[in-house]
């Protein structure tokens, strides 16, 4: 999330997470009812919002609230918490009535599927109709869908989505019909995310010895399926086969003491690949550091190197970098 993608409603609700609860309560008490509920919807979606992003919002009410450092978490329990503690019981049951209504409202609807995917379901619609479902996502989410339209729509997607005025609740009620509607038969030769991809992201995040037990098993039941998860698979090792510029691109993103705690269990390769693409200073560095470093658990390490390998994955949605794993040419990052 960016600040100026923000609703007034977000910003409200980052406001609300990151009071106190009494100046929460106060804050709450001066706004109508319709702007409690939007306040309190927008709570219930939100998810972690970062020290920075929060920042940002608090500048703009500096003269009332105090800072803090750590990131604020929000989510449905929170939201509950909030409308029995702050509000009557009158105006909390309207609000919790809403709030149950609107478990089937848009993004709920969609959440389970990856943003191509739903792009390319929507592609065949109306625009008028895309725009609208756009309008109902987090920025960023509905962003990816956009990107992922086809070209001639995309514009025009885009034109609609800026002359939105308003939804109302039967229109939405109707667009999560007919959504799940349209994703209820999936096109042949499309799922949300394949099961292979699911198999080797969640083997990607396991300890080694231990996804190495498991697709052992796998092996056995099934040889070309497991052939198959190892094709998507993606270790920090892996990464070697990054050329130069992608490689200094991947580095410019990782912190350096992250980037020391990965390489306590790389292969020899992979350091040198890490060093010849950093200045000898910052190499001579890094080495020191390496020596430096305390015994860790291998867990530790295997889990910032899940991370580089992450930024890795998104470096290559963005059409950063490539890798090519050298098996059959095939992109799998």
């Amino acid at each position: 999330m960016q600040l100026e993608r923000l609703t007034g409603s977000e910003k409200a609700a980052i406001l609300i997470l990151a009071l106190p609860e009494a100046m929460a309560s106060t804050f709450l008490d001066e706004l109508e009812d319709n702007e409690v509920e939007e306040v309190l919807q927008a709570v219930d979606r939100m998810q972690e919002v970062q020290p920075d992003l929060k920042d940002q919002v608090l500048m703009e009410f500096r003269d009332t609230i105090r800072r803090r450092e750590d990131a604020i978490t929000g989510g449905r329990e929170r939201a509950v918490k909030l409308i029995e503690k702050h509000l009557d019981r009158t105006r909390g049951n309207r609000t919790l009535e809403i709030f149950s209504e609107a478990e089937k409202r848009i993004d709920w609807a969609l959440r389970p599927y990856a943003p191509r995917f739903i792009a390319q379901n929507l592609s065949s619609e109306h625009p008028q109709t895309i725009a609208l479902v756009v309008s109902q996502l987090e920025p960023d989410r509905g962003a990816e869908i956009v990107a992922n339209l086809p070209e001639e729509v995309r514009s025009e997607v885009v034109l609609r989505v800026a002359n939105l005025k308003s939804i109302s609740r039967p229109m939405i009620r109707e667009l999560v019909v007919g959504l799940e509607r349209l994703f209820g038969r999936s096109p042949e030769g499309q799922q949300r995310v394949t099961g292979v991809e699911t198999a080797a992201m969640v083997l990607n995040r396991v300890p080694k010895a231990e996804g190495q037990t498991i697709l052992e098993g796998v092996d056995n039941a099934d040889p070309t399926l497991g052939g198959e998860i190892r094709k998507r698979m993606l270790t920090f090792n892996d990464l070697v086969s990054l050329d130069s510029r992608g490689m200094q691109s991947l580095m410019r993103e990782i912190p350096t003491e992250d980037l020391v705690v990965a390489l306590k269990t790389a292969t020899e390769e992979m350091r040198d690949k890490i060093f010849s693409n950093v200045s000898s200073r910052a190499a001579a560095q890094i080495k020191e550091d390496l020596e430096l470093l305390p015994p860790m658990k291998l867990s530790e390490v295997e889990s910032v190197q899940q991370q580089i390998v992450d930024v890795a994955r998104r470096l290559q949605e963005d059409g950063v970098l490539t890798l090519d794993t050298g098996d059959s040419g095939d992109v799998i990052v």
